[in-house]
């Protein structure tokens, strides 16, 4: 979040009172403190998958190689991990006993998912700039090609037939409907998301924009898509921030829509609700810790990026505790991090080292009860199942250019409240 340029005052004094290095990256402020600072409260989180040193064995006792290329969640606590090492993609599915199976993924290869949902039949759906389906024994089958000519988004669709620029998002509802978050991103550029109902693709919300309209916000089309008035209906917004939106996440209260700065929520009548709203990003308060609320989450504001090849953001939903998350796009942040953000929790000797080698991720908030809190750093992907938040973490120790020598690991954050 734009907002977070620092940790608090009495924590900046302390870091700078011992000499220790400041690392500050984009935004907001990552220290490094060797003293001080007791009263910080870390975050506890527990490694679930990668992490450890073996071929074989449960989850938190493998080695997982390769590159990282997505993160998913069922939600009975299953966790879905793609990696791409040597000889291609790998999917790796480990159930709630902490049972592992490794399956190598056929006919996808050098694609990273914005995001990845799991289906009831155990099939994981990956937005990698196209739609792809991979079964359960590692098949994917390319469900939407976006290597085309995008035709009209708003009308209903077969699927062999539906093209657009890009599908950056996707969600699978309880009753196993997907949907996906949509660009057309030349020409008349706007974001979309759409519903596949059967062997057709309908239009759930956005429009593209009328010729010589404004994108600004001060287009209320624009500002409904972000902070919508009542009654406001999902058709009727004009989404053009394309490298910013198109994220999405489902629980029972309906389908949350990262449009931007913003996040709405579109209920089954297809009426939208303001979320994060980027109404007073300057009300927003200094973090200094997990879970410590920084303000309303109507006035916080996700940060953009600028570019289609930075790191972008990612949503998912908490369901069984009415908790939304979220990562914000352009700024990584790696080692040493802050010690209020600092990891702590029960860690192996090859944990420690994961740690110690990890490149830079993204930072994650939650959204509860109306506040926005920040909860950890360096993610590169986020998941949930109905009552756990997972965290997709990267290190490298070596040739960069080496799968082998990139590690991938999957953490549980301990959420307030469950202890």
């Amino acid at each position: 979040m734009s907002v977070l340029s620092s940790l608090s005052r009495r924590r900046r004094r302390t870091v700078l009172g011992v000499g220790t290095a400041i690392l500050v990256i984009g935004g907001f402020g990552i220290y490094s403190a060797t003293s001080g600072d007791d009263d910080a409260s870390p975050i506890d989180v527990e490694f679930v998958l990668g992490g450890g040193t073996a071929a074989t064995g449960k989850g938190d006792q493998l080695a997982v190689r390769g590159y990282f290329r997505g993160l998913a969640a069922a939600p009975d606590g299953t966790v879905y991990l793609f990696t791409e090492e040597k000889n291609g993609m790998t999917m790796w599915r480990r159930e709630k006993s902490g049972a592992t199976k490794r399956i190598p993924v056929s006919g996808m290869n050098r694609s990273t998912a914005q995001q990845a949902a799991v289906a009831p039949d155990g099939s994981v759906y990956f937005a990698a700039d196209d739609l792809w389906k991979v079964s359960p024994d590692g098949k994917a089958v390319r469900v939407i090609d976006a290597f085309c000519k995008p035709n009209h988004p708003t009308r209903t669709t077969p699927v062999s037939d539906f093209c657009v620029g890009q599908v950056t998002g996707v969600a699978v509802a309880d009753n196993g409907v997907v949907y996906i978050g949509d660009q057309v991103n030349r020409g008349r550029q706007s974001s979309y998301v759409h519903m596949i109902d059967g062997d057709t693709v309908k239009l759930v919300a956005g429009r593209p924009p009328k010729d010589g309209e404004s994108t600004n916000r001060s287009n209320p089309s624009v500002r409904n898509g972000i902070a919508p008035l009542s009654d406001t209906k999902a058709r009727d917004v004009l989404v053009p921030e394309i490298w910013n939106s198109g994220w999405l996440a489902s629980d029972e209260r309906g389908l949350y829509w990262r449009t931007g700065a913003g996040i709405v929520r579109i209920n089954n009548e297809g009426v939208l609700s303001s979320f994060v709203g980027a109404k007073s990003p300057d009300a927003m308060r200094q973090p200094d810790g997990p879970f410590n609320s920084i303000g309303r989450a109507l006035d916080a504001s996700i940060a953009r990026n600028a570019t289609s090849s930075a790191p972008r953001g990612d949503l998912t939903v908490v369901s069984g505790r009415g908790e939304v998350y979220y990562s914000e796009a352009g700024k990584e942040y790696a080692p040493p991090f802050a010690r209020a953000f600092r990891w702590a929790g029960s860690k192996t000797t090859s944990q420690e080292k994961l740690e110690k080698d990890l490149v830079g991720g993204k930072i994650v908030y939650r959204v509860a009860q109306g506040k926005v809190s920040p909860v950890i750093v360096g993610a590169q992907s986020i998941a949930a199942s109905t009552d756990a938040l997972y965290v997709a973490v990267q290190s490298n120790d070596g040739d960069k250019g080496n799968p082998e020598k990139w590690s991938t690991a999957v953490l549980q954050v301990q959420l307030p409240g469950r202890r």
